[in-house]
């Protein structure tokens, strides 16, 4: 649902473009994309009269996102145009290598602090997830990770592993997670601002 953002920025009456998705959540989150697309997710009953003032609130933060964002190149075009370089595809088989025996042995590292069981770990390349945990215990982590800083890579393998004893974003889970990594923020802050940028090329 695209909507308008309407924000007084200086004396300025600026209006800035934004998709509301509705979703099973708790609270309001908020995005801005490399290109400046600016999206909002809402939980699934909120009335904008609810959402709105919290929208507001944040209007300072989301411009100044934005005007930082807005020149970047779209990241989906990036990564298509790194795909159809003949000479990125050495070095991705490389570093798909790398992360399989890295990502390995960092879960092998963490599971007897965060508990649980996993039966197989799966390196991808997903459009928009850095990992994920399904119901049967498979752990997926995209290779890119591997051009990220150890320490934020380490985060997405505790946040997954985690999952295998909290199938959810409760506060327990996070609380688990802030156990373990307690600049879990700083690290999942890095991967929004910087995520786009891991690239090849």
């Amino acid at each position: 649902m695209n909507k308008e953002l309407r924000l007084n920025i200086n004396n300025k009456n600026i209006i800035l473009p934004y998709t509301l998705i509705r979703s099973k959540r708790k609270s309001i989150g908020f995005e801005v994309k490399a290109g400046g697309e600016i999206i909002i997710r809402i939980p699934l009953y909120a009335t904008m009269s609810q959402v709105l003032p919290i929208i507001e609130e944040r209007g300072e933060w989301i411009y100044r996102m934005y005007l930082k964002q807005k020149n970047k190149p779209d990241a989906k075009a990036l990564r298509q145009a790194e795909r159809d370089d003949p000479r990125t595809s050495y070095l991705e088989k490389k570093y798909r290598a790398a992360a399989k025996r890295y990502i390995y042995e960092r879960v092998e590292y963490y599971l007897p602090i965060t508990g649980g069981h996993y039966s197989s770990i799966r390196i991808s390349d997903p459009k928009t997830r850095w990992g994920s945990c399904s119901s049967n215990g498979t752990l997926s982590f995209s290779w890119r990770l591997m051009l990220a800083p150890p320490r934020v890579l380490d985060y997405v393998v505790i946040h997954e592993l985690c999952h295998l004893t909290y199938m959810d974003h409760s506060k327990l889970f996070w609380k688990k997670v802030e156990s373990i990594d307690p600049d879990y923020k700083e690290h999942r802050r890095w991967l929004k601002e910087n995520g786009d940028s891991l690239l090849l090329s």
